[in-house]
């Protein structure tokens, strides 16, 4: 796939990639660690260092109550070996571990794919 990518007829500014999340349809979570470290991971390879790691621990939690995780953020995510948390619960922790870095936008590629349609 080839192109190229205008905003109202410009190219994007240098920071374009620190702007957008993007959620991708396959899951990013590491299944043996929990959401909670599954975010603590994120932050610390997104964020810039100029944030501290109290403001760091303040995002982790933020994500954590907007998206619903309190009871199951100390849990596994799992994966083939592991049980861990629900199918909604992981895909969640996969649009949380881009909500970490608080993007203006955020882009989610099928972000229903493999959830019950109750």
């Amino acid at each position: 796939v080839s192109g190229t990518l205008l905003l109202d007829g410009c190219p994007p500014p240098e920071n374009f990639k620190c702007m957008v999340g993007y959620v991708v349809q396959d899951d990013v979570v590491m299944g043996t660690l929990s959401v909670k470290e599954n975010f603590h991971f994120s932050a610390a390879l997104r964020l810039p260092s100029s944030v501290t790691s109290e403001e760091r621990e303040e995002r982790v939690k933020n994500v954590i109550n907007e998206l619903g995780l309190q009871h199951c953020a100390n849990t596994k995510v799992g994966n083939e070996f592991i049980r861990g948390v629900s199918g909604g619960e992981r895909k969640r922790c996969n649009i949380g571990m881009e909500l970490i870095i608080s993007p203006p936008v955020l882009f989610l590629d099928e972000p229903t794919t493999g959830l019950d349609a109750n």
